[in-house]
């Protein structure tokens, strides 16, 4: 089992199979690697990204599906051995979302950086999309509508 005390959930302890390997890390924060994916609620469409190697590091996910049915990331062949992909549709996407403080109509998200992770493996991997597709500030309230 592993202890961390993080700063937005107290002390947390899970076990080391939990642990989802982020290859070459997140975008502007390489050497982080080691996270956790905590659902924020049974009934919530948000995980959260914790980072086991620095416990004050917690990132809101969702499904981009949710809110873009059509969210199509072009998932590189070169994923199949880096994530030990061997089945069709094995992959999960997510994508970072931002909540502005008080006002989270305004909530966007990284269409840009997909999070592709394989939860068979635990093995996962940030893109970094073409920004003729996507945006990184992607309004997900608006979408909804």
């Amino acid at each position: 089992m592993i202890k961390i005390n993080t700063k937005r959930f107290g002390e947390m302890e899970f076990s080391e199979e939990s642990v989802v390997k982020v290859l070459g890390g997140l975008i502007g924060l390489s050497g982080h690697e080691n996270f956790v994916i905590i659902r924020y609620q049974d009934d919530s469409p948000f995980y959260w990204l914790q980072c086991v190697d620095d416990p004050e590091l917690a990132l809101v996910m969702v499904n981009p599906h949710l809110f873009k049915p059509d969210y199509d990331p072009p998932i590189p062949m070169s994923l199949n051995a880096e994530l030990d992909i061997q089945a069709p549709g094995e992959l999960s996407v997510f994508v970072i979302v931002t909540i502005p403080a008080g006002n989270p109509q305004a909530m966007t998200a990284n269409l840009l950086g997909p999070m592709v992770v394989n939860p068979r493996s635990r093995r996962a991997k940030q893109l970094v999309l073409d920004d003729r597709l996507y945006s990184h500030r992607y309004r997900v309230m608006e979408a909804s509508k």
